[in-house]
């Protein structure tokens, strides 16, 4: 990898070797490479000193100020590693120092200092150090917040300064002394530069590699990745000597240079750092800080009588005085007092005192009944604890907490805890370090009380899952798990039963994009082109993951390296159906759930504390509430119909069915409506005894009477509804035939068109009674004016047998359709109807103009129009008459059928008093002085152009009369029509109905 040839030793400056540009860009460094073997020497003012940490006694060395180049790509400080074991007075700050040394990346100085994106840090290991001079001091400070925008980017700012505003995405760290459950702030928590108050005060973990994680090289080029959220900083208010600085996500800090600092850097709140792998800000000792801002808000479970609560809690090494026989750590009385104290303070006001508590990192037996203890004496509670020890090296098991006033307990039993794996070098493993433990347990209720299986899991960690070396032996066991926990689960949704899986997953509600461990588990994993790691799932019947129903910005219950997260989860059966327990699946009785925040976004200090559950794990824990389901109550009637067959009108038949509580527990199923509905409803009513509660198997019952009211077949439907939870109404079906004593020989009479104010001919309806005794009538009657009884032969009683007979007339009243109802009632049989039905018919005859004028001797034609009424279509005859003498009237035809309106012209004519002799018609002589007269009119009228011609014309046809008048003489006529005013009649007539029309005339002499 590295040049062989070594050179002799280069003074350089610190930004020569602390470059982003180049042929071996940072991390690397020019000299890193064409300097291999061979030591440089670097001159810089010493402006921090690593008092704690992996890189104790390392020292930050800075450009003076008068050498710095003004280039963003090149740094102006670095560290020197361990400098302060070499050299103790190079360790001051303010001292202005010459080193000799060797590039190295910090990797090499320890092993575990390499995190994002494969970008350690660059430094000097030294082989000498001398001291040039002191008191100096280093001003140089930068502002561009594209340091923390990318992974390895604050490379190029190592060893410089910046001040800003910082917005803390986790809490302070801590130190722990296990054996006296104490914790040493670090002083460290990871922040931002923006604020995050959107997102509660939080950076959000999502699906897929992030981006300073290792894509292994069998993953797939299609694999899930996601950011990973580069804006995170490590603050660091310990490691250049300050004091620590306790914070809360959601809080900020905010630092001032300290007053009369005349050595090291001034111009600054703290140093940029990248000897981790990641951006550090390590604070000034000289610095002030100030935190402000609010403090994430905490939520809490609340218990009840009508739900069973599921809590999960993973308690993070909870060791006991007396330790175990392996791999755990003994503590101190008072710290075991106040570690239980906090705990119980968790599981009562926190998780809100869960009926069954599935915890995780639990020594043994003994330690869980102590805390059961703890929890009991503080809640009033029942708690019962059931542990068995596992296959964990450091004596860390999972268990549950259960109470027994709410909970029957059947069975706890380990699973799985000889189970193997295949390795990747095809070894075998064991396949689970702590093995599930399943809870076969019945919450309490009314009746019979409701089964569940709760199985608490705890799975092999995401430690070094994306590593070169290890991470495919970690992707393999943890594959592994989650397939063996899916055939489990599976097993027992087969078998019937409702499973919650609660426990610490190690794994988020989505894929990693390493392995989808949930998705497997929970029966949707992530398709192989998004995992690097596929595996399939036994998970026929899904499961749901309740995490997932939890707001966006309160869904975590961790926070690691500044990313909130969830590995802690609750999931349960939602396909699987038992009916002898409840009527639908567990998953559909969820009625909450609560992500209590109570520790993991406070300053872990807060474990030294027992007034709060703060400190007392990294985990939030997760609670689910269900509904507690009715008990499946049944119930049955005797018969699913009832069929009561022919039945006389006006008699009634009663049945009985009977309604039974058959549910097989102490119960009670009460009914709360019955009801009749259907076609013929109103024949059928019911009465009961049903009207308390029914124990088990005991029985009410319900007599229905069937009281038909017509003819035919009667249908109807009695609907029992109840309180029972697996067949809350049951339906009896309700047939029967009304049967009529009398009877007819028609159900209906049509007398069909008879005209308006005629009567029809008598139609008659025979009356039977078919049975062997005589029936009294009580009335016979019709409805509609148009109709009457002409005749009846019923009187008062039918004989046995025998039969009688009305008879039934139509006279209509008005035109169109025309309706009525003969009814015969008897007093005890029922009656019978029989429909009347007839149309009224008219026509009607009009002229078209009532009056006009004429000159004795010429004739007219007006129009008539016969119009039919109300459906009228019938044959008639049609005449015109007149009181005119010599005059007449001639209708067109003289008879038509007449079935929609038809215009009928009449023609009129008149005699003159006087005919001229050798002419027929009108004579010239007689009428040549009217030509004259009339055509004159005219002409004066038109006002005729070449008026004297036209007088001409007309004094020759006066002289032309004259001499014909003297030539011809006029005859009178023997009738002639004299001028006066008459009326012609017209007449139309159907042989019954006759309707008329009358027309006047005015006739005036020649």
């Amino acid at each position: 990898m590295f040049c062989l040839s070594a050179r002799a030793q280069t003074s350089v400056s610190i930004h020569s070797i602390m470059t982003t540009t180049g042929t071996y860009p940072l991390p690397d460094s020019p000299y890193l490479y064409s300097h291999y073997g061979s030591e440089v020497s670097v001159t810089g003012v010493v402006v921090g000193v690593m008092s704690s940490g992996d890189f104790t006694g390392t020292i930050y060395i800075s450009e003076p100020s008068g050498d710095w180049d003004s280039l963003q790509a090149t740094a102006e400080g670095m560290p020197i590693f361990a400098l302060q074991s070499l050299n103790s007075s190079c360790a001051v700050v303010g001292a202005s120092v010459t080193v000799v040394g060797k590039i190295v990346e910090a990797n090499s100085i320890v092993s575990t200092a390499i995190t994002a994106a494969n970008t350690p840090g660059t430094g000097m290991q030294p082989t000498s150090c001398t001291v040039n001079s002191t008191g100096n001091t280093m001003t140089q400070s930068i502002s561009n917040t594209s340091a923390f925008s990318s992974f390895g980017g604050a490379l190029e700012y190592t060893g410089m300064t910046t001040s800003a505003t910082f917005y803390a995405v986790s809490p302070t760290s801590a130190t722990l002394d296990e054996s006296s459950e104490t914790a040493t702030s670090t002083g460290q928590f990871w922040a931002t530069i923006s604020s995050n108050s959107s997102s509660n005060g939080h950076l959000f973990r999502s699906a897929g590699i992030a981006g300073d994680e290792y894509v292994p090289s069998s993953a797939p080029s299609t694999v899930a990745t996601w950011s990973g959220n580069p804006q995170r900083v490590l603050i660091d208010t310990t490691t250049f000597g300050g004091s620590p600085v306790n914070i809360t996500v959601g809080q900020s800090i905010s630092c001032t240079t300290g007053s009369n600092i005349k050595v090291g850097a001034t111009a600054g709140i703290g140093l940029i750092d990248y000897t981790l792998g990641y951006a550090r800000l390590l604070i000034f000792p000289t610095s002030v800080c100030t935190v402000s801002g609010s403090v994430a808000t905490s939520t809490s479970a609340a218990a009840d009588s009508t739900h069973f609560h599921v809590g999960t809690l993973d308690l993070d090494r909870f060791y006991s005085t007396t330790g175990a026989t392996s791999g755990s750590v003994a503590v101190s009385s008072d710290a075991y007092t106040r570690r239980l104290t906090k705990a119980a303070l968790a599981i009562t006001n926190s998780l809100g005192k869960p009926d069954i508590v599935s915890l995780q990192e639990v020594q043994d037996q003994a330690t869980l009944q102590d805390l059961a203890s703890a929890v009991n004496t503080l809640a009033s509670t029942s708690y019962v604890p059931y542990l068995e020890q596992g296959n964990d090296s450091n004596s860390l098991n999972v268990g549950f907490l259960v109470n027994s006033s709410t909970v029957k307990v059947d069975l706890v039993t380990q699973v799985e805890k000889s189970a193997t794996y295949t390795t990747t070098s095809s070894g075998s493993g064991t396949l689970w370090e702590r093995p599930p433990l399943v809870l076969k347990a019945e919450f309490v209720r009314t009746g019979i009380n409701y089964p569940v299986t709760v199985v608490d899991v705890h799975l092999t960690p995401r430690t070094n899952i994306g590593d070169s070396t290890l991470g495919a032996d970690v992707r393999q066991h943890r594959a592994a798990q989650a397939t063996d926990l899916s055939a489990l689960v599976q097993s027992y949704q087969t078998a019937g039963e409702n499973v919650i899986v609660a426990g610490n997953l190690n794994a988020f509600e989505f894929s990693d994009g390493y392995v989808d461990v949930t998705g497997i588990i929970d029966g949707s994993p992530a398709a192989s082109s998004a995992v690097t790691l596929y595996e399939p799932t036994s998970s026929t019947g899904a499961l749901t993951d309740f995490v997932t129903s939890v707001d966006s910005t309160s869904r975590y219950n961790i926070i690691e390296n500044g990313n909130a997260e969830v590995l802690e989860h609750i999931l349960a059966s939602s396909t699987v159906t038992n009916d002898s327990t409840a009527s639908a699946s567990l998953a559909s009785y969820v009625s909450a759930v609560t992500q209590p925040h109570f520790t993991a976004d406070f300053a872990a200090v807060n474990l030294n504390g027992s007034a709060t559950p703060a400190g007392l794990t990294l985990h939030d824990g997760l609670v689910v509430s269900f509904l507690i389901p009715p008990a499946p109550t049944t119930a049955s009637v005797s018969s699913s119909s009832l069929n009561f067959g022919s039945v006389d009108i006006g008699s009634s038949v009663s049945q009985t069915i009977t309604f039974t509580n058959t549910t097989s527990f102490t119960s009670t199923v009460t009914i709360s409506g019955i009801t009749i509905s259907g076609t013929n409803s109103s024949d059928y009513t019911e009465t009961n005894t049903c009207s308390s509660a029914l124990a088990s198997e005991a029985s009410c019952t319900i007599t229905v009477t069937f009281a038909p009211t017509a003819a035919g077949a009667r249908t109807g439907a009695l609907t029992i509804a109840s309180d029972s939870t697996s067949n809350p109404s049951l339906t009896v079906s309700l047939t029967g035939i009304g049967v009529s004593v009398l009877s007819s020989n028609v159900d209906s009479l049509s007398f069909g068109n008879i005209d308006l104010g005629a009567t029809s001919a008598a139609q008659t309806v025979t009356v039977s009674n078919g049975t062997t005794l005589p029936i009294a009538l009580s009335s016979i009657a019709i409805s509609g004016s148009d109709f009457s009884i002409t005749s009846n032969t019923c009187g008062t009683a039918i004989a046995a047998s025998s039969s009688c007979a009305i008879s039934v007339v139509f006279t209509p009243t008005a035109t169109g359709a025309r309706t009525g109802t003969l009814s015969v009632t008897s007093i005890s049989k029922g009656a019978l109807a029989v429909a009347l039905t007839g149309n009224g018919v008219d026509f009607s005859a009009a002229f078209s103009s009532s009056s006009g004028s004429i000159i004795a001797g010429f004739y007219e034609t007006v129009n008539a129009t016969l119009t039919p009424l109300g459906g009228f279509s019938s044959f008639v005859s049609v005449s015109c008459s007149t009181t005119a003498s010599g005059s007449a009237c001639t209708p067109s035809v003289s008879s038509l059928t007449l079935s929609s309106a038809t215009t009928v012209p009449i023609t009129i004519t008149t005699t003159s008093q006087k005919t001229v002799i050798g002419l027929s018609g009108v004579g010239i002589g007689g009428n040549m002085s009217f030509f004259v007269l009339i055509l004159s009119a005219f002409l004066l009228r038109r006002r005729v152009h070449n008026l004297p011609r036209v007088l001409t014309l007309l004094i020759a046809l006066g002289i032309m009369q004259a001499l014909t008048g003297c030539a011809n003489q006029s005859a009178a006529n023997a009738n002639p029509t004299q001028p006066g005013t008459y009326t012609y009649t017209l007449t139309v007539t159907d042989g019954v109905l006759t309707r008329s029309a009358v027309y006047t005339l005015t006739v005036t002499q020649q």
